[in-house]
């Protein structure tokens, strides 16, 4: 069974406890639910070889925090790396343009001075994946992390959290709700733009498969396979399907029970009205 949301869900920040109100959505009988489970990783690699033979250069490209590039020695050993912290590095000729972007460009030189420098385009994410649309607003989740949203089109937003000037993490809300899990803090972004932000309330990363009890009373089984963890939520108004975070987050959301599933298992729950609580294991 699924619950449709009739209303919205507010924007609201909670942390540790409710600090504000929130515009709870009503059921309106059995139809869908906003749970969804993120197609792409938003990961992408390549390995090209070096300037200094025998050498490669091992080239990521994430939606979380940017390109990067790693020197590699012929036994494997990193030898430096430049990302968005340092985008160059003049002793071994690295550089990285266009750092946070749709399109980083990666460069490498084996001497300095007036030395061309040979390029290689970082490998493309898909377009859900990279930064689009207009900037809505920038939401302040604690005194060294922001939220910044895009509005890309009706029914999709994206966000991007920075912790100190740095891009840690990536959300895409494409007709279904994302979610950013990152230290104590769990972010949710809704299609319609809203968030939802609370902190704590949440397991260890890779915990025990099996039950757990909400601060409701409501039940999520925990589900692993091939490597993947699932989640089953089951409220007063029935079982959901089983949601997987295969590459990214999953949420799944009844009128007032908040689920986020990390890629690495760790669970993390809100309840609308009652105070935050650490799911608690009742076994498999």
């Amino acid at each position: 069974m699924r619950i449709a949301l009739r209303t919205a869900l507010a924007a609201v920040a909670l942390v540790g406890t409710v600090t504000a109100s929130v515009a709870t959505a009503t059921a309106a009988g059995a139809a869908t639910t906003t749970a969804s489970s993120a197609s792409s990783s938003c990961v992408a690699t390549k390995t090209v070889p070096s300037v200094f033979g025998g050498w490669k250069v091992k080239l990521v490209n994430r939606a979380d925090s940017g390109a990067s590039a790693k020197l590699l020695d012929e036994n494997g050993r990193v030898v430096s790396t430049v990302d968005q912290s340092r985008t160059v590095d003049p002793a071994v000729g690295l550089r990285i343009t266009g750092v946070l972007s749709a399109k980083p460009v990666f460069g490498q030189r084996s001497q300095g001075g007036s030395t061309p420098w040979k390029t290689t385009a970082f490998p493309a994410l898909t377009a859900d994946c990279t930064q689009r649309g207009t900037l809505v607003r920038t939401q302040r989740l604690d005194s060294r992390t922001t939220a910044q949203v895009f509005k890309v089109a009706a029914g999709h937003y994206q966000a991007r959290v920075f912790q100190s000037g740095k891009l840690v993490r990536f959300i895409d809300a494409h007709g279904r709700s994302g979610a950013a899990l990152f230290g104590s803090r769990t972010l949710v972004l809704n299609p319609d733009g809203t968030t939802v932000t609370w902190t704590g309330a949440k397991t260890a990363a890779d915990p025990r498969t099996g039950r757990y009890e909400l601060a409701n009373g409501a039940v999520v089984k925990l589900v692993r396979n091939a490597g993947v963890y699932g989640a089953r939520l089951t409220t007063g108004h029935g079982t959901f399907p089983v949601v997987y975070a295969k590459g990214r987050p999953s949420v799944q959301q009844d009128d007032v029970t908040l689920i986020a599933l990390g890629t690495d298992g760790t669970l993390s729950a809100y309840v609308y009205g009652k105070p935050l609580k650490t799911p608690v294991y009742l076994g498999a």
